[in-house]
């Protein structure tokens, strides 16, 4: 064995002891993802608050405002948290 070889199974050596002698590897899977729609409990409030924005969305109106969604009900408008689009 050569002297140029030595010295680079040496460092390897060297390289692998510091590492503790060992190379980890991790395997990673996509597994599928079931999802099932959003069951949103909604409230009925009789004002939509000041400075709610009009977006429409299949022909259906919806206000924003703070991170509510607020559309049309028999009795005022209905209140949800969850994104209609």
């Amino acid at each position: 064995m050569s002297m140029k070889t030595r010295i680079s199974l040496s460092l390897l050596a060297v390289a692998l002891l510091s590492t503790g002698g060992c190379i980890s590897y991790e395997r990673r899977t996509v597994e599928p993802v079931v999802t099932e729609p959003v069951v949103a409990t909604e409230r009925v409030v009789t004002v939509l608050p000041t400075g709610a924005r009009v977006h429409v969305v299949n022909g259906t109106k919806y206000y924003y405002y703070n991170n509510y969604y607020y559309r049309t009900a028999p009795t005022g408008y209905y209140v949800t948290t969850v994104r209609p689009w």
